[in-house]
């Protein structure tokens, strides 16, 4: 039985409301609780829900997102494991070991989420009962470490099933809820995939690289190139999942307007750039200090932690579960924000992009300082380190103010009227407005 509690009602600018979460566990257009979020996904004999689209066509954008979803998965892979076996064959053996740790241990964590959430979903009585067959293809995609995959599989099975079933109403929304219910599985798994895994070996191979080419700064080697390949396509995938797993939440989200494919392309290239300043200062100050890299990581980890912590997340409906949580999303804290809470944002934002600048600003002042005079890219690294920032940030303004599905954001407005103290920039508490009254608001269970 749901717990019902009250809670404060926001400002209604885009980038101060809830309709700006990306982790909530709210989806009232889902009707089964299954995966990280409570997912009210009505299945047959209930009500439509009049969030969803009234056409309900699986277009071909839809089928393009996810086949760039899947290729995105296996290149990333691919290349991981590519470099993991030049490193091997160069005989650095310390290299290689690391490379296939960060790709091992976060598929594993992934393949666990996955057959989690399969079990949840069998203990749903609503839900129609799984073959042996399609048990069996199940355990073979997670042993063979493809969990996101077929759940991407099953969102394209599911929108095709929904488009051929137009002749009757009710089966196509049906299975258009299933498709998008597994696409918000799918790019969720994807999302943390990629912040255990890509983001660590983005870092990883930037540092190596770094290293390399301060000892050999006129010559590229095929490992170089390589991992320069590598690279980039951990960081298009970071922002990809960033962007896909949003766009997926607020289809599957009742109160939420979807994402327009402007705004969902602009998005990307917005994560794209905020993360790679990120990971430029974290693996060019690495390749200078290797032992205090690890202090600055854990510092931060630290702060970042007690941040969320102090947010007082909801995604669980129990502590551990929800301590667990806090622990992985701390870890997607140390590259880029991620809104966990559905409550205002703007605060938030600021607080975060405050110490982020800060903490790079340092980072790079002290590896431009320490770092070889003859390294080519050490006047050029630097000032892409700094635009790359700005542009996100840029980026990111032009996407709340033009692109957010909202459409009604005034940012100087809200911070002339509020005046936030320092505590409420941390924790994003607001004052209600004009004395509106609190909502009554479910509370999700896992």
């Amino acid at each position: 039985m749901p717990v019902t509690k009250n809670k404060p009602r926001g400002d209604d600018s885009a980038t101060d409301s809830p309709d700006d979460s990306d982790l909530d566990g709210r989806n009232p257009k889902l009707g089964r609780n299954s995966g990280p979020i409570l997912k009210k996904i009505k299945i047959k004999g209930y009500d439509t829900t009049d969030a969803l689209p009234k056409n309900l066509n699986f277009s071909l954008l839809d089928i393009l997102g996810i086949i760039i979803s899947i290729c995105s998965f296996f290149l990333d892979v691919a290349f991981d494991v590519l470099v993991a076996v030049v490193h091997y064959n160069n005989g650095n053996e310390w290299w290689f070991a690391l490379t296939v740790c960060f790709i091992a241990v976060p598929s594993l964590s992934m393949t666990g989420f996955s057959l989690r959430w399969y079990l949840v979903d069998a203990d749903e009585k609503r839900l129609p009962p799984v073959s042996t067959t399609r048990w069996i293809l199940r355990i073979v995609f997670l042993v063979l470490q493809m969990g996101p995959l077929l759940r991407y599989i099953d969102s394209l099975y599911f929108g095709l099933k929904s488009n051929r079933s137009r002749s009757k109403v009710q089966d196509q929304v049906d299975f258009y809820k299933q498709m998008i219910y597994e696409d918000a599985d799918a790019t969720l798994l994807r999302l943390f995939e990629c912040f255990m895994e890509a983001a660590p070996q983005l870092v990883l191979q930037l540092y190596i690289y770094a290293i390399a080419q301060a000892d050999s700064p006129d010559f590229y080697t095929w490992t170089e190139v390589i991992q320069l390949i590598s690279m980039f396509s951990s960081l298009l995938s970071m922002a990809w999942a960033l962007a896909s797993y949003q766009r997926a939440l607020r289809y599957s989200l009742e109160e939420k307007k979807n994402m327009t494919l402007c705004g969902s392309i602009v998005q990307v290239i917005w994560r794209f750039f905020d993360i790679a300043s990120r990971v430029l200062a974290l693996g060019l100050f690495a390749s200078i200090f290797p032992n205090y890299f690890f202090i600055v990581c854990a510092v931060r980890y630290g702060v970042m932690f007690v941040w969320i912590r102090f947010m007082d997340t909801e995604f669980c409906d129990n502590k551990c579960g929800e301590f667990f949580y806090n622990v992985v999303l701390g870890i997607i804290f140390i590259f880029c924000y991620f809104n966990p809470k559905d409550s205002p944002t703007r605060r938030r934002f600021t607080f975060y992009y405050t110490v982020t600048f800060l903490e790079n600003s340092a980072l790079m002042c002290a590896w431009f300082i320490y770092c070889p005079a003859h390294v080519a890219y050490k006047y050029p690294a630097m000032f892409m380190q700094f635009l790359s920032f700005v542009l996100g940030l840029v980026i990111m303004i032009i996407y709340y103010l033009l692109l957010h599905p909202t459409k009604n954001i005034s940012v100087w407005d809200h911070w002339i009227k509020t005046k936030p103290t320092a505590i409420q920039m941390c924790g994003g508490i607001t004052n209600t407005v004009n004395g509106a009254p609190p909502n009554e608001v479910q509370e999700h269970k896992l």
